[in-house]
C-alpha cells in the first residue's frame, strides 16, 4: 500500500460516516427519507476511488467489510441489526437494498478497476444519485403513474439526475487524465460526452421503472456501466 491508498481509505470512511450522520440528523429534523440520504451520499466515493493503487485494497478494506456489515444489518438479533444501521437497512421494506448496493460496488471493483473506471463511476451515479433522486422526487411530486406503479415524475428525475451526474463524473475524470493524475480518464467514447450522459440517463430511467425494488441496485449500475464500456468509455 502507498500513501494514496491510506488517504483514499480515510476519505471513503469519512464519506460513509458523514452520510450516516446526515441521515440521522435529517430523520430528527425533517421528513426526508434517511435511507436515501445514505444511498446518495455514499455514492460520492466515485470521486475518491481512483486514488487506490490496487483493486484488492478496496476489496479488503472497503467493499467486502461494507457488504458483510450490511448483510448482518438486514438479519435479526445481532448488534448491527439492532443498531441504527440495521433500522436503515430494513426501512421501507427493502431489506436487501443496501446489501446489494455493497455487492454491486464489489462487482464494479473486480471487473472495472483501472481502465474502465469512468464507466463504472457513471454506473454508480445511476444507482445512487439517479435512483435515489427518482425515489425522492417521485414520492413528493409524483402524480402521473407509469410502469409498475412508478411515477413519470420519478422516472424523469432518474433520467435527469443520472445524466447530470454522469456528465460531472466524465468531466472530473477527463480533468484527472489531462492533469496527469489518472491514466485512464481521457474521454474517448464513440459518441459525444453529452450523448453518453443522456444514454446513461435513459438506460437508468427505463431499468428503474421495470426492475423490482429488490434488484435495481444491482441491475441499474451494472447495465449502465457495461453500456458505457460498449461505446468505448
Amino acid at each position: 500500500m502507498v500513501t494514496n491508498d491510506y488517504i483514499a481509505l480515510v476519505l471513503v470512511y469519512l464519506i460513509i460516516a458523514c452520510s450516516l450522520g446526515l441521515a440521522m440528523l435529517a430523520e430528527k429534523r425533517t421528513t426526508w427519507d434517511s435511507r436515501k440520504i445514505v444511498h446518495i451520499g455514499v455514492g460520492t466515493f466515485v470521486f475518491v476511488w481512483w486514488m487506490f493503487s490496487e483493486y484488492w485494497i478496496m476489496l479488503v478494506f472497503f467493499t467486502i467489510p461494507f457488504a458483510i456489515i450490511l448483510f448482518l444489518a438486514m438479519l435479526k438479533d445481532n448488534k448491527i441489526a439492532n443498531s441504527k444501521l440495521g433500522e436503515l437497512s430494513k426501512d421501507k421494506g427493502h431489506k436487501t437494498g443496501l446489501f446489494l448496493y455493497a455487492v454491486t460496488i464489489t462487482i464494479m471493483v473486480i471487473f472495472f478497476f483501472g481502465e474502465h473506471w469512468t464507466a463504472a463511476s457513471v454506473g454508480i451515479m445511476a444507482m445512487t444519485w439517479g435512483d435515489g433522486m427518482g425515489s425522492v422526487i417521485g414520492k413528493k411530486y409524483g402524480k402521473h403513474k407509469g410502469f409498475r406503479g412508478k411515477s413519470l415524475e420519478g422516472s424523469l428525475a432518474v433520467f435527469a439526475a443520472t445524466a447530470i451526474m454522469a456528465m460531472v463524473v466524465m468531466l472530473f475524470y477527463a480533468f484527472l487524465a489531462s492533469s496527469g493524475h489518472f491514466a485512464y480518464g481521457a474521454y474517448d467514447a464513440c459518441i459525444p460526452m453529452w450523448a453518453a450522459a443522456l444514454l446513461a440517463g435513459a438506460i437508468a430511467s427505463v431499468l428503474e421503472a421495470i426492475c423490482p425494488g429488490e434488484v435495481d441496485n444491482l441491475a441499474i449500475p451494472i447495465v449502465v456501466a457495461v453500456a458505457m464500456v460498449a461505446i468505448g468509455m
